[in-house]
């Protein structure tokens, strides 16, 4: 898909440049000029965008790395909270309270990790219903509560990174630069073989680049799998149907089944509203 994109990007660029430059005939400038302000503007936008993707990059990175960390410490989790399971009553209090979590993470923006962190800090009131008898009841027990904690101190820092963007002047400034360029380009006197071509590739790379900083900046790349597919392994380990809201059910697996928001019982689709309440207030 995103391969797709960036083959769309690239040709309506290339038409659209030979349309403005020798369809519309836009006229050229003394080139001393031009290539003075090319030569200043691509340093600097060249210099820009690679410190922004390199940040960015390390940011998508560790959230991927937490990601799975999440996802093995959650499925830990819930192996040995499976020790507890001949009380009921904990088990029960239990998967509710880890679907609720995953219910929520599903709900939340990227940018609202805030929001389900108090889901998972709910999770530990469970544990009250635990009666450790035995040697090995206690090693389950801190083995349950070491993972929970690596959870939701993953959680938390997650909630930093996916928060840590590009700020909107520092956009003002790739945009700023990116016009320069591609005005100049435009007045690029092109009776060369060779100013053709650079009035036709050049803006391409400059809008591809905007394209990977702007996908970084807002984790686009690899959503299903980064994203979504580590919290919908929990749902499998709880032995429940997978959920996705509406708009993210292109990620769901053919021949999964799976809920939406239609399908929640009362007490999940509680953790819905309460979500879209806070966004919305």
């Amino acid at each position: 898909m995103r391969s797709f994109r960036a083959f769309v990007l690239v040709i309506f660029s290339i038409c659209a440049f030979w349309v403005i430059k020798f369809f519309f005939k836009f006229p050229s400038a003394d080139i001393g000029i031009i290539g003075v302000i090319l030569t200043v503007a691509s340093v600097l936008f060249g210099f820009l965008a690679g410190f922004f993707i390199s940040e960015l990059w390390t940011r998508y990175t560790n959230i991927r790395e937490l990601q799975g960390k999440r996802l093995s410490e959650g499925l830990n989790m819930i192996r040995y909270a499976s020790y507890f399971y001949n009380n009921k009553n904990f088990e029960k209090e239990f998967k509710l309270l880890v679907e609720k979590s995953a219910v929520a993470d599903e709900v939340i923006n990227w940018d609202e990790g805030h929001l389900e962190i108090k889901y998972y800090q709910d999770i530990e009131t469970s544990f009250s219903r635990i009666q450790v008898k035995t040697k090995k009841d206690q090693v389950y027990f801190d083995n349950l509560l070491d993972s929970y904690n690596e959870i939701v101190e993953t959680i938390v820092r997650m909630d930093t990174l996916y928060k840590e963007r590009l700020f909107p002047t520092e956009w003002f400034m790739l945009i700023t630069l990116s016009l320069i360029i591609t005005f100049s380009i435009l007045f690029l006197d092109t009776s060369h073989f060779f100013y053709k071509v650079v009035v036709l590739v050049f803006p391409a790379i400059i809008l591809l680049a905007m394209s990977v900083i702007y996908d970084l900046n807002t984790l686009v790349w690899s959503r299903g799998l980064v994203t979504l597919e580590p919290i919908q392994k929990s749902f499998d380990a709880l032995g429940v149907k997978r959920y996705y809201i509406r708009k993210d059910e292109k990620y769901a697996p053919k021949g999964v089944e799976y809920r939406t928001e239609d399908d929640l019982v009362p007490e999940l689709k509680k953790v819905y509203d309460d979500i879209l309440s806070h966004r919305n207030s």
